[in-house]
């Protein structure tokens, strides 16, 4: 009789499955482990005297995980057909597991106090890969020679077995703290723990600390009135402080705490944090071991909270904490939250590297990201980290600056890969569907089982000579110019003086007078309204297409009707919903398919997507699942076109 552990885990990343693997190993337990697209599942035999041990014991070393979902176990006279999971060794991006956190945090421990303490399942490993295939010779680990200790432990530990980047105090990343004074170098335990006493202090008495961590630069500061700028990251030191100060839901609650540690936007719920930040703001857990042990020495100050900024080794801070070795950070990556639904709104941290499946010799690049062949798979991560390679054909985003020198390079556009990165995910490809890309702009598309077509194109916006452009739109603009630059002379001003290519969604946070200009600006606004019922804001003009300045327009006019700004950020995605809800259905009506796809980081709004989901949701529209439904999925889509 076989007993069998089922676990929901919807994802490709593998760490989860081997890291129970390791343990198995390192418990002596028989055990066969299966991930396949939506679960993870051991079997082991019933009669094994370990087995109820082994389950008590994973229950302490398996993290929470954003794609973990609930178990169940069962029994089965028979053995399920194992199908083993082809996977390559990849570096992860994520925060240490709960067997290294002990080991951080155990005085006799050689890691204590270590910020850089990972295994083969966890830490921050991609900063210091250099390239392909991940071994410590392709690392800039390659510079440190591993202790003894460290040499048998790659031997004898089954969850750092032949791992790249073993290393301890003795051998590993030695630390520095710098003011404007003085220097001091952390070599012992004592030094490392220090350290971050004294950085905690500073922080709690008002000073800011410049603090070189695995995902780069970051200026730790106590959030107050006078710095707590809308650009500023909210780090919880405390998971107990959440219900103080955070309005969640479990969900997000969940999302924070796991070994993932995304980047949420939360509503706030103290007085003190509404005082700083408003109705929401932007909000992490420590998310790798310089700022874990960092969030440890704050609570012994006091504080519950304190803020952090990402920056440049150049920034002004009282302190700085730094080492030596090179890294290649990732960009943190956004999630959204709608009950059940989770997406990657942005970024490439926890998503990349990942391993895809492709038949066409062809390397695809975009945003810096570029997918190529290691041996038989293929891996998409940052362009930095692939060597020269042969390829018979290269496709690159069209606004890529990349010069390849290829004799068969093609040039592609964003609404194409992503929609197509949508149906690959779905098993779609080659099947009819209808796209909503909306990302900056507005797009409905049209596959037609072989290429992407831009079906009802938005109106090109161009933010420069707005003024002449929003007094030519209809009858009565002009007047409307006119008494925009009375009510409003230097919202006016600024823009009849934009430069650069600046999108719609920038150009109404600068009308709207918003501290961040840009979408998240907006987004943020809209969350404060916490009313029922949206304004009608115009989203277009003539032949059902989007137009940019009757959007803009319309903002204008309700401002000078003294329209609050929650409000109005509130209406705008609910008229984007409302809009989308009465195209789509149109174009499923001419094309004779139910499939719709959705794909643009404006879709990562409580507002839009709960309107969404009334009034296209009978299509159950997809959208990524692995990948962001930002920009980021194009290096993936291209695959497709």
């Amino acid at each position: 009789m076989y007993f069998i552990f089922e676990i929901v885990f919807s994802s490709n990343k593998m760490y989860i499955a081997d890291l129970i693997r390791a343990y198995a190993k390192e418990t002596q337990i028989e055990a066969d482990v299966l991930q396949t697209e939506e679960k993870i599942l051991l079997v082991m035999n019933q009669e094994d005297a370990k087995l109820e041990s082994f389950l008590k014991g994973l229950e302490e070393v398996l993290p929470a995980s954003l794609f973990m979902g609930r178990s169940r176990h069962y029994f089965s006279d028979k053995k399920p057909a194992l199908i083993p999971a082809s996977s390559m060794r990849l570096p992860v991006n994520i925060a240490p597991c709960p067997s290294c956190q002990k080991e951080m945090f155990d005085v006799s421990s050689r890691r204590y106090y270590y910020p850089f303490t990972s295994c083969n399942h966890c830490g921050s490993q991609h900063p210091f890969v250099t390239q392909y295939p991940y071994e410590r010779a392709h690392t800039t680990m390659k510079f440190l020679t591993p202790c003894e200790d460290c040499v048998s432990e790659a031997k004898s530990n089954a969850l750092r077995l032949d791992y790249p980047l073993i290393s301890c105090i003795e051998c590993g990343i030695a630390l520095r703290m710098r003011d404007r004074e003085s220097e001091h170098l952390a070599l012992t335990k004592g030094d490392y723990r220090k350290l971050f006493e004294v950085s905690a202090r500073a922080i709690a008495s008002g000073e800011s600390v410049l603090m070189k961590t695995a995902h780069g630069y970051r200026r730790f500061f106590k959030p107050e009135a006078e710095n707590a700028a809308s650009t500023s990251i909210l780090l919880m030191a405390d998971a107990k402080g959440f219900n103080e100060h955070l309005m969640m839901v479990t969900q997000e609650f969940n999302a924070l705490l796991s070994i993932e540690r995304p980047l949420l936007r939360v509503a706030t719920k103290s007085d003190a944090l509404k005082a700083l930040y408003g109705a929401s703001t932007r909000v992490k857990y420590p998310d790798e071991g310089m700022t874990m042990l960092l969030a440890r020495e704050i609570l012994n100050t006091g504080l519950a909270y304190i803020a952090y900024e990402e920056c440049d080794e150049d920034e002004e801070a009282d302190f700085l904490v730094d080492f030596d070795l090179p890294i290649n950070t990732q960009e943190d990556t956004k999630l959204f939250i709608n009950q059940d639904t989770k997406l990657f709104v942005s970024g490439e941290r926890i998503v990349f590297p990942a391993q895809v499946h492709s038949e066409k010799n062809r390397v695809t690049v975009a945003h810096d990201l570029a997918c190529v062949k290691v041996g038989e798979a293929s891996v998409i991560d940052s362009v930095e980290v692939f060597d020269s390679v042969q390829t018979e054909e290269l496709y690159l985003l069209e606004s890529e600056e990349f010069s390849s020198g290829h004799a068969n390079e093609h040039r592609f556009e964003q609404y194409k890969a992503s929609m197509l990165s949508v149906l690959a995910e779905h098993n779609k490809v080659g099947q009819k569907a209808v796209g909503v890309h909306f990302d900056g702009s507005l797009n409905f598309l049209y596959y037609n089982g072989k290429q992407v077509i831009n079906a009802v194109p938005a109106i090109p916006f161009e933010s420069d000579h707005l003024w002449e452009k929003i007094r030519t739109l209809r009858e009565g603009s002009d007047r409307l110019v006119e008494n925009y630059k009375k009510a409003y002379p230097e919202t006016w001003e600024r823009l009849d003086n934009l430069e650069g290519d600046m999108d719609i969604f920038e150009v109404t946070a600068i009308t709207l007078g918003l501290e961040d200009e840009s979408l998240e600006g907006i987004s943020s606004e809209a969350l404060s309204f916490l009313g029922k019922g949206g304004l009608q804001i115009d989203t277009r003009v003539k032949d059902n297409r989007f137009d940019n300045y009757a959007f803009l327009t319309s903002i204008m006019s309700y401002q000078l009707g003294d329209v609050e700004n929650s409000y109005m950020c509130y209406s705008i995605y609910e008229s984007f919903g409302d809009y989308i809800g009465e195209i789509v259905p149109q174009l499923v009506e001419k094309t004779g398919t139910r499939t719709v796809v959705l794909t643009g980081e404006t879709f990562a709004n409580q507002s839009l997507y709960g309107r969404i989901q009334r009034t296209v949701g009978q299509y159950k529209p997809l959208m990524n699942k692995n990948f962001p439904i930002g920009k980021e999925n194009a290096v993936y889509g291209a695959l497709y076109i």
